[in-house]
């Protein structure tokens, strides 16, 4: 069965003697005892305050006149004059006085409106407290000879205190605060002040510091951790500035110089790096990279522009361009208009994707179609009253050949020139090495011969044209220069449109063979060493001359 604690002991008045008796009385028990082998609140600790609760009943009730069963106490005695104890109350209501050896050593008094007790001589208390107000102020422990001031609060107003020894405030001088003439502790560790902080041979250590005014450096200075320094920073060396930040903006006034493999980076990617002793690399943080702004006039190019192996110079510092990839252009985040492609050494070019126009953005120009090119432009008509613009088309393509004369051992293609125009007109003469000629018709123009069919043609002869085929006249035939008449000259056959017959008129006629004429009109006869015949009807087969 446990120890239990005298349940009178919580319900002591600590103003009461009794309590008063019995707490020194636990702490003389507790004290006494090894430590090794007690702790408040155990068993024996309990039996302790129990044993000083019966003594000091026992006591109180003694010293009080109140012993059981109603017996006067032990000290009821009147007071003698030479000397003697008393049991009952001693009053002195208008003064007192007492001391020794015919020596006043305490006395009481009254002095305006404050009443006290002075005391001339030494004051000695036989036990280890004193008690003010009803609350032990002072207690004294004999065992470690220390002297114990109790209260809330102690205060010694203007007082100036002084010591030769030491103050601890704790339990002891490596764990609480210790102070002497010679140094504060707190908790075993120095605490630096003016007298001995600003010593240039003192180091100096702590955890925070903040300093209300200026800090000033004489040595080097080592930051372990951040520094942060929200109100301006000036860095330099030898009395110069090379950084300062200050309002709202970082000057620098001299040369940032990073080793190879260190540069400048935003959000943990590097944008700027010293890539080796000699390049450079600028970057962007996964996104681009803007060179200029608006208030930019111009971006001046001081150097090349290389690929990325550096075998090439892509852009000059003059302005000479090179794309040895590929090359595209747009305008105004439109459509692709200009690309360059390669299949093989035989196939690589430049794609045209929209319109190539000539001389400005609204002259002529040409357009890809379907397996050719078309040229448009554009005719205006003018008149008084209004002024009319038609856009046109000329398309180049080459297509299967429809010719007559295409080979017939092999595919034929040709090249087809069509247009939305009326008409193709040329101002100057157009040659062709070989024949000029009709789609899908044998007429053609070749060196010295028409053709219209096969054997139907006009032939270029030394002396003039070669009719192959039968020759079909519908107005008149005549010779360069023609009129009629005897008198006339020239040679003309003419037909009569009113009458229908045709009239042929030459110069001479001589027919070898026989010459048939349904009707012969004669103007005049001549006949010169010959025979005239005349006859109303004669005809001949044949014309003999004779011989004188």
């Amino acid at each position: 069965m446990s120890v239990q604690l005298h349940p009178a002991i919580e319900g002591l008045d600590t103003n009461s003697l009794c309590y008063s008796i019995y707490n020194r009385l636990y702490h003389n028990f507790f004290n006494s005892q090894d430590k090794a082998y007690i702790t408040e609140g155990d068993e024996t600790s309990i039996r302790l305050r129990n044993a000083a609760y019966g003594f000091a009943e026992a006591i109180a009730g003694t010293a009080t006149g109140e012993l059981p069963g109603g017996i006067s106490g032990a000290l009821l005695d009147y007071l003698k004059k030479t000397g003697g104890g008393m049991a009952g109350m001693f009053r002195a209501n208008y003064g007192f006085e007492a001391g020794t050896g015919n020596t006043r050593i305490l006395e009481t008094f009254q002095k305006d409106a404050v009443f006290g007790v002075r005391i001339t001589g030494n004051l000695e208390l036989g036990e280890n407290s004193l008690f003010i107000g009803g609350k032990q102020l002072l207690s004294y422990e004999r065992k470690t000879g220390t002297v114990v001031f109790s209260g809330d609060r102690i205060s010694f107003k203007n007082s100036v205190l002084k010591s030769n020894g030491e103050f601890i405030f704790g339990r002891d001088k490596e764990t609480g605060v210790f102070i002497s003439s010679e140094a504060i502790l707190l908790k075993g560790k120095n605490v630096y002040h003016e007298g001995n902080a600003n010593l240039e041979s003192v180091d100096w250590r702590m955890e925070n510091g903040f300093v209300s005014e200026n800090l000033s450096v004489k040595g080097q200075t080592t930051l372990s951790g951040l520094l942060d320094a929200c109100r301006g920073v000036k860095l330099g060396f030898d009395g110069e500035t090379y950084i300062s930040v200050e309002n709202q903006k970082v000057s620098v006034n001299t040369f940032l110089s990073f080793n190879p493999g260190y540069g400048i980076q935003t959000g943990g990617i590097p944008v700027l790096v010293r890539a080796n002793e000699k390049d450079m690399q600028l970057g962007a943080v996964g996104g681009e990279l803007l060179i200029g702004s608006e208030q930019t006039t111009k971006t001046r190019l001081l150097s090349n522009i290389s690929g990325v192996d550096g075998d090439y110079v892509l852009l000059s510092k003059y302005g000479a361009a090179y794309f040895p990839d590929s090359l595209t252009v747009r305008h105004s985040y439109g459509d692709i208009l200009l690309s360059s492609y390669r299949e093989d050494g035989g196939n690589e070019g430049m794609v045209i994707h929209k319109s190539l126009r000539f001389g400005t953005f609204l002259g002529a120009w040409l357009e890809g179609r379907e397996n050719g090119i078309g040229f448009h432009s554009f005719v205006e008509h003018v008149s008084p009253d209004e002024r009319k613009v038609l856009f046109y088309e000329t398309l180049f393509k080459y297509e299967l050949s429809t010719s007559r004369y295409r080979p017939q051992n092999r595919i034929s293609d040709s090249l087809f020139v069509s247009t939305d125009a009326d008409f193709i007109s040329f101002d100057k003469p157009i040659e062709s090495k070989s024949s000029v000629g009709i789609d899908n018709s044998f007429t053609r123009l070749t060196d010295g011969c028409l053709f219209f069919t096969s054997e139907h043609r006009l032939l270029s002869a030394a002396d003039g044209i070669k009719h192959y085929g039968n020759s079909y006249f519908l107005d008149n035939l005549s010779s360069e220069k023609f009129s009629s008449g005897f008198a006339g000259s020239g040679w003309a056959i003419i037909p009569n449109k009113t009458t229908g017959n045709t009239s042929a008129t030459f110069d001479e006629l001589t027919v070898r063979r026989k010459m048939r004429i349904y009707e012969l009109e004669v103007q005049k006869i001549s006949a010169t060493n010959g025979s005239l015949w005349v006859s109303d009807s004669c005809s001949g087969d044949s014309v003999v001359k004779i011989e004188n």
